[in-house]
């Protein structure tokens, strides 16, 4: 083989790579569907308790690496927060890494398509505010970011929790939680 059709055998194969990485480029939402993975990462509510809002601009969540999500740290009160989608719902969460379980206030568990009438209160639990009692219910899905989680188990909080935490039934599934001194790293 010439020169000529060594230069024109890698032409064609660095065009072949370009055609690709295009097409992959355009149709990334459905490859990432294929693999069972999203790519909707920015959100557009704001990252304080609904109770706290404010006109104050929502921080934004971003994507890195794939499936990782970075949470910034608040800059009012130094938490965590983020909105998830639990089951066909939306919830605003305090990313807790000291809550053993996901738990949900009343209002968000409806937001989340729980049936309130069905649950039954018969797990013991201890707060800051001291003892009360929750019902276990299983989750479809928890999605924060890129990542999302199965049949994740939670707890219903019927009083004194003020809002939902992001506790250790998700986080403990993840391969790495980061804290940095101006974001929450999460990554599956």
């Amino acid at each position: 083989m010439g020169m000529t059709g060594k230069v024109l055998r890698d032409v064609a194969l660095i065009g072949s790579i370009a055609l690709g990485t295009a097409y992959a480029a355009i149709h990334k939402d459905k490859i990432y569907e294929y693999f069972g993975m999203t790519v909707s990462v920015t959100r557009t509510d704001s990252a304080v308790p609904m109770a706290e809002q404010s006109a104050e601009a929502a921080l934004p969540m971003t994507a890195i690496k794939g499936v990782a999500v970075s949470i910034p740290k608040n800059k009012r009160d130094g938490q965590y927060w983020t909105s998830a989608r639990v089951n066909n719902g939306t919830v605003n969460f305090l990313v807790d890494t000291g809550a053993s379980s996901i738990a949900l206030t009343p209002e968000d568990a409806r937001r989340a398509g729980i049936k309130m009438n069905e649950l039954v209160y018969d797990v013991p639990i201890s707060t800051a505010a001291g003892q009360n009692i929750a019902a276990a219910v299983n989750l479809k899905s928890v999605s924060v970011g890129p990542i999302t989680l199965r049949n994740v188990r939670a707890i219903i909080v019927p009083e004194g929790l003020s809002t939902s935490l992001l506790g250790m039934t998700f986080l403990g599934e993840l391969q790495k939680v980061e804290a940095t001194p101006h974001a929450l790293i999460l990554r599956l």
